[in-house]
């Protein structure tokens, strides 16, 4: 039997998977800032921040365009299958019928597509993520190391490298 509404065939798999993504951005984060000195944290929340949006934004792309490209495929060959010519009435119902075959083609290719995206991703987070508890747990964190001159920040650089010479000058232009 083939679902007539939405609650039947998508609510489910729809709320399923809204789960479990809004259940993963916080061990992403662990993830990511795991073996990261105190230091360099914002800078690596950053990175995984911007990670989460410029992926968002390709996936969207390529689940959109895998999901328009099959509805467009499947309106050309059923365009060049509606040979006859039938009534306006008829002609009307069966270009609904063909748009809205069409709109679940696409929607079924773009769903297939996430899929495989997720299984990717499920591969990759099993075998090549190494992870342990103990660098969760923040158990042997590092501190920061001692600031180099090559690690020097903004503030730091503004600062004379040594006491017995002037600060350099500050512009007063507006």
């Amino acid at each position: 039997m083939r679902p007539r509404t939405f609650a039947d065939g998508m609510l489910g798999g729809e709320l399923l998977l809204g789960a479990g993504i809004g259940l993963l951005f916080v061990p992403i984060s662990l993830v990511g800032l795991t073996r990261v000195d105190t230091g360099d944290t914002g800078v690596a929340s950053s990175l995984v921040n911007v990670g989460q949006q410029v992926g968002g934004a390709i996936g969207l792309a390529i689940v959109g365009t895998a999901a328009w490209s099959a509805m467009a495929s499947n309106l050309r060959s059923a365009a060049a299958q509606a040979g006859a010519h039938p009534s306006a009435a008829q002609a009307a119902a069966l270009q609904a019928r063909i748009y809205h075959h069409a709109l679940a083609a696409g929607f079924s290719r773009g769903y297939l597509v996430s899929a495989g995206i997720l299984m990717l991703a499920l591969i990759i987070a099993l075998f090549v993520m190494r992870v342990t508890r103990a660098d969760l747990s923040g158990a042997g964190r590092r501190q920061s190391r001692p600031v180099t001159p090559a690690r020097r920040t903004w503030r730091e650089a503004r600062k004379p490298r040594r006491p017995d010479l002037p600060a350099p000058a500050v512009s007063q232009h507006a």
